[in-house]
């Protein structure tokens, strides 16, 4: 049995190997395009699209994985039912279940295996390129000016316009520049004529300026203008040269750059939002309730701290630590401790004085003082403001009792309104969340009733040879992948629960394996074996032989 075994598994290894590397590499071409015009085009080195790639193959990995157990299933099953192996093992009283074993328990491995590459290392890689995404869409083009058009010198303040540019040289004729960075002003320099070059460290621009004047214009003091008269002036603008800056920190990591157990945790925060959401619904129908009775007010009631909540999956989390600081850079708020704020103090009201032709360069025009916060009166009934779920909401406090309306209804419609939104938003968050903790084990356990459908398949049509091969897997995971991605629409919206589904499709497929791979079983030494396209072929003969 022993040798039966490995003989099967030999022939299962290398087709699931090459189907893993075809089928992944099919889909990177598919996404390779989306890719290039993410990080392509930028004058950026060959090590970033290098890294966008090898961040962007785990999340291939977790469909091409079960996808490739179909495709090893079938080819080492049809080959073996080919060469009359499989009737030779029958007839010395080797069921099709126990031929099947080997396969099921090389798919059990490969579940484990697309699990952990799903539930670990596809957050890891979502949320690297998410970052790396954002710097490099941080990141302009190589500079590029337009004559008679308003060029902005990204990532400067400056904004530059000229008659001319030419090539050679790189003169420029009747300049204006545009200086929008200052907090206390505005610049704009004129010019009859320039030139610009590259520094000498490649990253900066070195402007030389002819026969022109700056015009300095202070949003502080109102009337006042300085005018400066240059021959030659030389301007440095630095850091306009395309260069890549790579962030420490990460970006917000929304339900598929989240682990198994960080969705657990979000799951628990999102029900408690939801009946904290509750507590204010009721609190604010109860007020209504007795104004209109002619009842007095009940004292608001204590209010629920949320509870201390320990995170899910205990020790297992620390594999998810370990990988996080591996391969994921440092947060943003842990580099350097922040600076206590300063009191602002109020600004004064001023009053600008009107320069014609020079209204483009102001900013804010008047600043007014704030008026002072009146402190909430200590009887009004009000409820402390409730945390965050994952960042995405937030539950506003009851407010305090309006006057009454002329319905005697003190809650106003915007009050309501915002109650039912924060309730929908928690509750679409709990759904959305149980869909992707449901999906890391739903997709990795297709490989087992992959397995049984191949097995089915190979031993009733043992003659199709890689057409069943090819055609086969294609349509059985389309059909899959289809049920799958329209359960998770279906349940995004809370029409069908999470967990029905997501495992559906894998119930459905398992049955139907398990009724194929009976039915093999009773047909393998009965001769009524053929091609899957004769099959189809005496189907189409029958009926229309039947028709006629």
């Amino acid at each position: 049995m022993r040798l039966l075994s490995r003989h099967i598994l030999r022939t299962f290894v290398a087709p699931f190997l090459w189907g893993l590397l075809a089928l992944t590499g099919l889909l990177l071409l598919n996404n390779l395009a989306t890719l290039i015009d993410r990080f392509g085009g930028r004058g950026l080195g060959m090590e970033i699209m290098v890294e966008a790639i090898i961040l962007a193959l785990p999340a291939l990995l977790t469909l091409t994985l079960p996808m490739a157990v179909l495709v090893g299933t079938l080819y080492a099953y049809t080959n073996l039912a080919a060469d009359l192996e499989l009737m030779a093992m029958y007839a010395n009283g080797v069921s099709v279940w126990r031929m099947v074993q080997p396969t099921l328990w090389a798919a059990a491995l490969i579940v484990i295996i697309n699990f952990l590459v799903f539930d670990q290392l596809v957050p890891i890689s979502n949320t690297r390129l998410r970052t790396l995404a954002a710097d490099v869409a941080r990141l302009q083009p190589t500079l590029s000016f337009r004559a008679q058009e308003m060029n902005r010198l990204f990532p400067t303040p400056y904004v530059l316009r000229a008659d001319d540019f030419s090539a050679e040289g790189g003169r420029m004729r009747a300049v204006t520049i545009w200086d929008l960075g200052g907090y206390n002003g505005r610049r704009m320099i004129v010019a009859d004529s320039g030139r610009m070059a590259a520094s000498e460290n490649g990253l900066d621009l070195l402007l030389t300026l002819w026969h022109g004047e700056t015009i300095d214009i202070s949003l502080v003091e109102a009337n006042k203008v300085e005018r400066t008269a240059f021959v030659r002036n030389r301007i440095l603008i630095r850091d306009v040269a395309n260069q890549l800056e790579r962030r420490e920190g990460q970006v917000e990591r929304g339900d598929r750059e989240q682990s198994g157990c960080q969705l657990l945790d979000g799951i628990s925060d999102a029900e408690w939002s939801r009946r904290d959401v509750a507590r204010q619904q009721e609190a604010l129908t109860r007020r209504d309730l007795r104004h209109l009775a002619g009842l007095p007010a009940l004292r608001p009631a204590a209010i629920p701290a949320r509870p201390e909540r320990l995170p899910h999956c205990g020790s297992y989390r620390q594999l998810q630590r370990t990988l996080e600081r591996l391969l994921l850079p440092g947060r943003l708020e842990a580099q350097e401790p922040r600076k206590p704020q300063e009191p602002q103090q109020p600004r004064k009201q001023v009053v600008t004085k009107r320069i014609p032709g020079l209204d483009s360069l102001r900013g804010a025009k008047t600043f007014a003082p704030e008026p002072p916060r009146q402190a909430p009166a200590p009887d009004s009934d009000i409820l402390e403001p409730r945390g965050t779920v994952d960042q995405q909401f937030l539950v506003d406090p009851v407010p305090v009792a309006p006057p009454p309306r002329p319905d005697g209804v003190l809650s106003s419609i915007i009050e309501v309104n915002g109650m039912r939104a924060q309730m929908r938003d928690a509750r679409n968050l709990t759904w959305r969340y149980g869909v992707e903790y449901h999906k890391k084990f739903a997709l990795p356990l297709a490989s087992f009733c992959f397995v049984l459908l191949g097995v089915s398949l190979a031993l009733k049509y043992p003659r199709s040879g890689i057409g069943l091969v090819i055609g086969g897997s294609l349509v059985v995971f389309l059909v899959f992948y289809v049920l799958l991605i329209g359960g998770e629409n279906l349940a995004d919206k809370g029409k069908v629960p999470p967990v029905v589904a997501m495992y559906a499709p894998v119930l459905l497929f398992t049955l139907a394996g398990l009724v194929g791979v009976v039915f093999a079983n009773r047909e393998i030494g009965t001769g009524r074996s053929a091609s899957i396209f004769e099959a189809i072929t005496d189907l189409f003969r029958r009926r229309g032989g039947g028709s006629s």
